[in-house]
């Protein structure tokens, strides 16, 4: 069997969720023998493949001018959606939060939107939330079979596009996200603790947005005395979303302000790195307004962390009852979780737990099939 896994075409620029999906999962399906190519091209020339695997339906524009090269040269697709519904976090950006910013960063969101509008950026952002819909619909009906990495993911699926689930039957899959136990499982805390001479903490790993919701965390650990250390920033993505960067850049600022001595904030660092950082801590936290699950909660399950995570999306399917979850729009929840974690024994129910059902190599094995079926079909 050979595959071409597709994604868009900044997937290694601008790093995400989907960029490791991508590169994971042909990793480990060469562990299995299987042939991988993997293209961020819109047209390539498919010859010689048996089977175009899709990833993303949020930048969807790409994804669908990828499928029509696949069907205009006869090749079976599937796709993985990465798909939650957008609403709750696009009423955020809507909002007017910055009341407490400087003139300097409301500069700084003029001259991004003044940049975006002479780069166009500013139109690709507001036509593809326009089109994402109508070009979604159209990916979905004509894949082959659909690779949801959630049951609660697909419900959504279902619920957002109707007409293609009650017309006919869609062939779909579920295949979990996964995490690397070569580097997560049984991570050394020493890298870390050494480093930044502190151990037993609260944790947060990931860029700052809305939608991770670390203004809530800070406002809810604010004073509780304990020490909270997020490893991130709001460095810029791309042009192409260069209003939301910007954004994203005074979000930041925010956190910073409505901080105390208790927080700590360090730029991104090497997986290694992080590997320690999650090894060290006692919890990680995870206050999104949504996760589907959320990668940086697997890997430091793996790694042996408490783990309070948000309630919105498909966490408790991967979780179980092994997590602390919280209401992401309840400061008082967030405070409650955190501190029941934070005071719960360590042990290594929820890592066994992942290390058995949520693995890249689970995920292999659980691809492959679905590509035989999609073949086979």
């Amino acid at each position: 069997m050979k595959v071409l896994i597709q994604n868009r075409p900044d997937a290694f620029k601008v790093f995400g969720g989907d960029s490791v999906q991508v590169l994971k999962t042909a990793e480990y399906l060469r562990r299995r023998n299987v042939n991988v190519d993997i293209s961020l091209e819109l047209t390539p020339d498919l010859s010689g493949y048996d089977i175009v695997h899709l990833m993303n339906i949020t930048r969807v524009t790409f994804t669908y001018a990828q499928l029509m090269n696949a069907k205009r040269q006869g090749k079976k697709t599937v796709l993985s959606p990465i798909y939650w519904n957008t609403k709750s976090v696009m009423s955020s950006y809507l909002q007017t939060p910055f009341l407490g910013a400087g003139i300097s960063s409301w500069k700084e969101l003029g001259k991004a939107c003044f940049t975006s509008l002479a780069g166009r950026t500013l139109f690709n952002e507001t036509m593809e939330f326009v089109r994402n819909r109508s070009f979604a619909s159209k990916v979905l009906s004509e894949v082959d079979c659909i690779l949801p990495n959630s049951k609660a993911e697909l419900e959504i699926l279902q619920r957002d596009f109707p007409k293609i689930f009650q017309s006919k039957k869609k062939e779909n899959a579920i295949v979990p996200n996964g995490v690397d136990a070569e580097i997560f499982y049984k991570a050394s805390s020493k890298k870390f603790t050494e480093r930044f001479k502190t151990s037993d903490f609260v944790l947060n790993v990931g860029r700052f947005s809305y939608r991770k919701n670390q203004l809530a965390m800070i406002k809810a650990l604010k004073d509780v005395g304990l020490r909270v250390v997020f490893i991130g920033g709001s460095e810029a993505s791309s042009n192409y979303y260069g209003i939301k960067d910007a954004i994203d850049k005074l979000y930041y600022q925010e956190c910073i302000r409505a901080s105390n001595s208790s927080f700590t904030f360090l730029p991104p660092l090497p997986h290694q790195d992080i590997a320690a950082a999650y090894a060290a801590c006692r919890v990680f936290v995870l206050p999104s307004l949504y996760e589907t699950p959320g990668l940086s909660a697997l890997e430091a399950a793996l790694a042996g962390a408490n783990i309070c995570i948000t309630s919105g999306g498909s966490t408790r399917e991967y979780f179980s009852d092994y997590a602390f979850y919280c209401n992401p729009n309840s400061v008082n929840s967030i405070r409650n979780a955190v501190l029941n974690a934070f005071n719960a024994p360590k042990n290594t129910n929820l890592q066994q737990h992942v290390l058995r059902n949520f693995t890249w190599e689970k995920t292999a094995e659980v691809t492959l099939q679905a590509y035989e079926k999609a073949l086979s079909a």
